[in-house]
């Protein structure tokens, strides 16, 4: 055996057959490994839906997008199995996390085991944070311009508060919840319809929000651009003979005018002529309104008018001295009344923090009447009255509240309007 193992040719047959064998074995494997690269594949799926577990009753997640690309990758029949099938799932586990921001990887599941699986993006930046409700009033948006020249509107909004739920730092960002309504342009006539409600912030962008009801009642009345003028009294024409007339007033302190705005805006009275020439007695008579040059049409078309009327007196005989001081005695005790119209209502009272505007009357504007002797009243001007409404601890919202009158304490006060309706906010 060792004469064998020292011969020289015996050990160059073995090194032969060594690197013959180690030269089969390595082709084999290249091929094997060539074979196996030629029938593997890459493929992308687009768009796969990524799921989110967590608490949603009382939470709210921002950051995970909706759809992602997956990149695969190995043999090509188990790609095509996975774009076939569609078996697989995508997901984001949140539910052992604490509120916060957090970084996370993207989970998948079903896929096989030969497949190397990749997300794009891997990770996501995630918000986790309470969710909360608040209630918000929704106000109209309307564009204005899409009303027929010189018409105007007024709207309201039915529920006229949503509930918004949301993220807290969403909710608190909150700007504006309009009730957002288009039409064509040119509209003339009242109109209404249901309106999607849009949750925005102070820089108009839309916020990721659940609305309940995510739709409101829209009402909104269009009619001719009008306004209220005070009616100013002028005697026109001569009494009849033995007839002094010695006042004419009326319960109408205002009358509502339409037509185009250049116009009514010229407009800061409505004189109406009352031909005296035709009153005979104390008592009220019918007036017909005369429309102003370019108004389209009056609130109503005739007016009261009281007249206050005295009759000469006979020819004294001298024997009735009596009856005359029993005359002045009666007049100085006659009840009169004086009018003061366009009557600012002060809001006295209201917090620092706090700022109002007057729903009703409108501008906060009304007319005063002043009932008593003709001697209380021939002194009185609106300097001397007081009207205002007590808004002291008063809270933000829409309030009624009674109308308040300070003046001479003599006559007897009453305003056109008993209670005023303010609209309180924030300042």
């Amino acid at each position: 055996m060792d004469k064998m193992m020292n011969n020289p040719w015996l050990l160059r047959i073995i090194t032969l057959t060594f690197a013959i064998l180690l030269f089969v074995s390595v082709k084999s494997d290249l091929e094997s490994d060539h074979q196996n690269s030629s029938n593997n594949a890459i493929d992308v799926l687009r768009d796969v839906p990524v799921e989110v577990y967590y608490d949603d009753e009382n939470l709210v997640v921002t950051g995970v997008p909706d759809t992602v690309d997956v990149n695969i990758q190995g043999p090509a029949n188990f790609v095509t199995s996975a774009k076939i099938m569609k078996d697989y799932k995508l997901f984001v586990d949140l539910r052992e996390l604490p509120m916060g921001e957090h970084r996370v990887a993207i989970s998948q599941e079903n896929f096989s085991e030969k497949l190397k699986v990749r997300t794009d993006p891997v990770y996501v930046n995630v918000v986790i944070e309470e969710k909360i409700t608040q209630e918000f009033r929704v106000d109209l948006d309307m564009n204005e311009s899409l009303l027929a020249e010189n018409y105007v509107m007024t709207s309201s909004v039915e529920p006229r508060t949503v509930n918004v739920t949301g993220a807290k730092s969403v909710i608190q960002s909150i700007g504006y919840v309009k009730a957002t309504i288009s039409s064509e342009k040119g509209i003339d006539k009242s109109f209404e319809q249901e309106a999607s409600v849009r949750v925005l912030d102070l820089d108009l962008n839309k916020l990721d929000v659940s609305v309940e009801p995510r739709t409101v009642n829209v009402k909104v009345t269009v009619e001719e651009y009008s306004k209220e003028v005070p009616i100013s009294i002028s005697k026109k024409g001569t009494p009849k003979e033995g007839l002094t007339i010695n006042a004419l007033s009326t319960a109408t302190q205002k009358v509502r005018v339409y037509g185009p705005r250049s116009v009514l805006d010229k407009i800061d009275r409505l004189n109406v002529d009352v031909d005296v020439s035709k009153i005979e007695d104390t008592g009220t008579i019918s007036v017909k309104m005369v429309v102003p040059e370019g108004v389209t049409k009056l609130s109503q078309d005739k007016i009261d008018i009281k007249a206050d009327v005295t009759s000469a007196a006979p020819p004294s005989t001298g024997t009735d001295e009596a009856e005359k001081e029993d005359e002045d005695t009666a007049a100085a005790d006659e009840i009169t009344e004086k009018s003061f119209a366009e009557m600012k209502i002060a809001v006295k009272g209201l917090p620092e923090q706090l700022a109002s505007s007057f729903e009703t009357p409108t501008d906060g504007i009304i007319s005063v009447v002043a009932k008593g002797t003709p001697d209380a009243l021939k002194d009185i001007q609106s300097g001397d009255i007081s009207i205002y409404v007590d808004a002291q601890n008063i809270e933000v919202g829409e309030r009624i509240l009674p109308i308040q009158i300070d003046g001479p304490s003599n006559v007897e006060w009453q305003t056109s309007e008993s209670e005023a309706k303010l609209m309180i906010k924030d300042a």
